[in-house]
Protein backbone atom coordinates (compact mmCIF):
# COMPACT_ATOMS: atom_id res chain seq x y z
CA UNK A 1 0.00 0.00 0.00
CA UNK A 2 1.31 3.39 -0.99
CA UNK A 3 2.15 5.87 1.77
CA UNK A 4 0.19 9.09 1.30
CA UNK A 5 1.92 12.43 1.86
CA UNK A 6 0.26 15.56 3.21
CA UNK A 7 0.07 16.83 -0.38
CA UNK A 8 -1.66 13.64 -1.51
CA UNK A 9 -4.22 13.88 1.30
CA UNK A 10 -4.86 17.54 0.48
CA UNK A 11 -5.42 16.73 -3.20
CA UNK A 12 -7.78 13.90 -2.29
CA UNK A 13 -9.70 16.11 0.17
CA UNK A 14 -10.09 19.01 -2.24
CA UNK A 15 -11.17 16.67 -5.03
CA UNK A 16 -13.75 15.04 -2.76
CA UNK A 17 -15.06 18.47 -1.79
CA UNK A 18 -15.36 19.51 -5.47
CA UNK A 19 -17.27 16.32 -6.24
CA UNK A 20 -19.55 16.92 -3.25
CA UNK A 21 -20.35 20.43 -4.44
CA UNK A 22 -21.03 19.19 -7.98
CA UNK A 23 -23.79 16.94 -6.67
CA UNK A 24 -25.70 19.67 -4.86
CA UNK A 25 -27.13 21.18 -8.03
CA UNK A 26 -29.39 18.43 -9.35
CA UNK A 27 -32.04 18.48 -12.03
CA UNK A 28 -34.52 15.73 -11.16
CA UNK A 29 -35.44 13.53 -14.11
CA UNK A 30 -37.17 10.45 -12.77
CA UNK A 31 -35.31 8.39 -10.18
CA UNK A 32 -31.83 9.51 -11.34
CA UNK A 33 -31.08 13.27 -11.38
CA UNK A 34 -28.78 15.15 -13.74
CA UNK A 35 -25.69 16.57 -12.01
CA UNK A 36 -22.11 17.49 -12.88
CA UNK A 37 -20.81 14.42 -11.07
CA UNK A 38 -19.84 12.47 -14.20
CA UNK A 39 -17.54 15.34 -15.17
CA UNK A 40 -15.69 14.97 -11.86
CA UNK A 41 -15.91 11.14 -11.92
CA UNK A 42 -13.61 11.39 -14.94
CA UNK A 43 -11.52 14.49 -14.20
CA UNK A 44 -10.47 13.63 -10.63
CA UNK A 45 -8.84 10.25 -11.42
CA UNK A 46 -7.31 11.72 -14.57
CA UNK A 47 -5.61 14.52 -12.63
CA UNK A 48 -4.74 12.56 -9.48
CA UNK A 49 -3.96 9.23 -11.10
CA UNK A 50 -5.71 5.90 -10.65
CA UNK A 51 -4.77 5.31 -7.00
CA UNK A 52 -5.45 8.74 -5.50
CA UNK A 53 -8.42 9.29 -7.81
CA UNK A 54 -10.05 6.06 -6.65
CA UNK A 55 -9.38 7.04 -3.04
CA UNK A 56 -11.03 10.44 -3.59
CA UNK A 57 -14.14 8.94 -5.19
CA UNK A 58 -14.35 6.19 -2.56
CA UNK A 59 -14.03 8.80 0.20
CA UNK A 60 -16.93 10.68 -1.38
CA UNK A 61 -19.16 7.59 -1.22
CA UNK A 62 -18.08 6.86 2.36
CA UNK A 63 -18.78 10.42 3.50
CA UNK A 64 -22.21 10.26 1.91
CA UNK A 65 -23.03 6.90 3.50
CA UNK A 66 -21.98 8.20 6.91
CA UNK A 67 -24.72 10.79 6.57
CA UNK A 68 -23.23 13.95 5.16
CA UNK A 69 -25.53 15.46 2.48
CA UNK A 70 -23.10 15.11 -0.43
CA UNK A 71 -25.09 12.95 -2.82
CA UNK A 72 -27.28 14.32 -5.61
CA UNK A 73 -29.61 17.02 -4.39
CA UNK A 74 -28.09 17.09 -0.89
CA UNK A 75 -29.02 13.58 0.17
CA UNK A 76 -26.88 11.23 2.21
CA UNK A 77 -27.02 8.49 4.78
CA UNK A 78 -27.01 4.73 4.82
CA UNK A 79 -30.47 4.64 3.23
CA UNK A 80 -28.83 5.87 0.02
CA UNK A 81 -28.14 2.19 -0.71
CA UNK A 82 -31.86 1.96 -1.48
CA UNK A 83 -31.80 4.77 -4.04
CA UNK A 84 -32.07 3.72 -7.70
CA UNK A 85 -29.16 6.07 -8.47
CA UNK A 86 -26.73 4.49 -5.97
CA UNK A 87 -25.49 2.04 -8.60
CA UNK A 88 -23.92 4.96 -10.43
CA UNK A 89 -21.89 5.76 -7.31
CA UNK A 90 -20.68 2.16 -7.25
CA UNK A 91 -19.93 2.44 -10.96
CA UNK A 92 -17.89 5.61 -10.52
CA UNK A 93 -15.61 3.88 -8.03
CA UNK A 94 -15.10 1.10 -10.60
CA UNK A 95 -14.56 3.70 -13.34
CA UNK A 96 -11.93 5.70 -11.41
CA UNK A 97 -8.92 3.37 -11.85
CA UNK A 98 -9.65 2.98 -15.55
CA UNK A 99 -10.09 6.73 -16.14
CA UNK A 100 -6.92 7.47 -14.17
CA UNK A 101 -4.89 4.82 -15.96
CA UNK A 102 -6.05 5.63 -19.49
CA UNK A 103 -5.54 9.36 -19.00
CA UNK A 104 -1.91 8.74 -18.08
CA UNK A 105 -1.04 6.76 -21.21
CA UNK A 106 1.64 8.29 -23.43
CA UNK A 107 -0.70 8.11 -26.43
CA UNK A 108 -3.13 10.34 -24.52
CA UNK A 109 -4.44 12.63 -27.23
CA UNK A 110 -7.78 14.37 -26.74
CA UNK A 111 -9.45 11.86 -29.04
CA UNK A 112 -7.86 8.89 -27.25
CA UNK A 113 -8.89 10.18 -23.83
CA UNK A 114 -12.43 11.03 -24.93
CA UNK A 115 -12.86 7.59 -26.52
CA UNK A 116 -11.61 5.94 -23.33
CA UNK A 117 -13.96 8.06 -21.23
CA UNK A 118 -16.95 7.20 -23.43
CA UNK A 119 -16.14 3.50 -23.27
CA UNK A 120 -15.75 3.69 -19.49
CA UNK A 121 -19.05 5.54 -19.10
CA UNK A 122 -20.94 3.00 -21.18
CA UNK A 123 -19.19 -0.22 -20.10
CA UNK A 124 -18.69 0.48 -16.40
CA UNK A 125 -20.78 3.36 -15.14
CA UNK A 126 -23.92 2.57 -17.15
CA UNK A 127 -23.78 -1.22 -16.87
CA UNK A 128 -23.40 -1.07 -13.09
CA UNK A 129 -25.80 1.86 -12.68
CA UNK A 130 -28.55 0.47 -14.90
CA UNK A 131 -28.27 -3.02 -13.36
CA UNK A 132 -28.53 -1.61 -9.84
CA UNK A 133 -31.39 0.70 -10.82
CA UNK A 134 -33.31 -2.21 -12.35
CA UNK A 135 -32.71 -4.38 -9.29
CA UNK A 136 -33.75 -1.70 -6.79
CA UNK A 137 -36.84 -0.65 -8.73
CA UNK A 138 -38.11 -4.17 -9.37
CA UNK A 139 -37.07 -5.87 -6.15
CA UNK A 140 -37.20 -3.35 -3.34
CA UNK A 141 -39.52 -0.67 -4.72
CA UNK A 142 -41.77 -3.34 -6.27
CA UNK A 143 -42.36 -1.52 -9.55
CA UNK A 144 -42.67 -3.46 -12.76
CA UNK A 145 -40.39 -1.42 -14.98
CA UNK A 146 -38.72 -3.30 -17.81
CA UNK A 147 -34.96 -3.32 -18.29
CA UNK A 148 -35.38 -2.01 -21.85
CA UNK A 149 -37.23 1.05 -20.52
CA UNK A 150 -34.41 1.86 -18.10
CA UNK A 151 -31.78 1.33 -20.80
CA UNK A 152 -33.64 3.56 -23.26
CA UNK A 153 -34.15 6.25 -20.65
CA UNK A 154 -30.46 6.28 -19.78
CA UNK A 155 -29.22 6.14 -23.36
CA UNK A 156 -31.51 8.83 -24.72
CA UNK A 157 -31.65 11.21 -21.75
CA UNK A 158 -28.40 10.83 -19.83
CA UNK A 159 -25.84 9.53 -22.33
CA UNK A 160 -25.76 12.64 -24.55
CA UNK A 161 -25.30 14.83 -21.46
CA UNK A 162 -22.63 12.53 -20.05
CA UNK A 163 -20.74 12.53 -23.34
CA UNK A 164 -20.66 16.34 -23.25
CA UNK A 165 -19.34 16.13 -19.68
CA UNK A 166 -16.73 13.58 -20.82
CA UNK A 167 -15.62 15.89 -23.63
CA UNK A 168 -15.31 18.74 -21.14
CA UNK A 169 -13.31 16.59 -18.72
CA UNK A 170 -10.97 15.44 -21.52
CA UNK A 171 -10.48 19.01 -22.70
CA UNK A 172 -9.76 20.35 -19.22
CA UNK A 173 -7.48 17.41 -18.43
CA UNK A 174 -5.44 18.06 -21.58
CA UNK A 175 -5.02 21.68 -20.52
CA UNK A 176 -4.25 21.02 -16.86
CA UNK A 177 -2.13 17.87 -16.85
CA UNK A 178 0.83 19.78 -18.28
CA UNK A 179 0.62 22.37 -15.49
CA UNK A 180 -0.16 20.08 -12.57
CA UNK A 181 2.60 17.77 -11.45
CA UNK A 182 1.07 15.06 -9.34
Amino acid sequence: MKQLTARDMTQISISTAMLSLSALIAIPIGPVPVTLQVFFFLLIPALLGPYKGTLALSLYVLIGLIGFPVFAGGSGGFQSFLSPSFGYLIGQVALAPLAGYLSRQKTGTSTHILTAYMAGIILLLYVIGISYQYWIMNTLLNTSIQLQTIIRGNLFVFLPLDLVKAAGAALIYNRLHVIITV
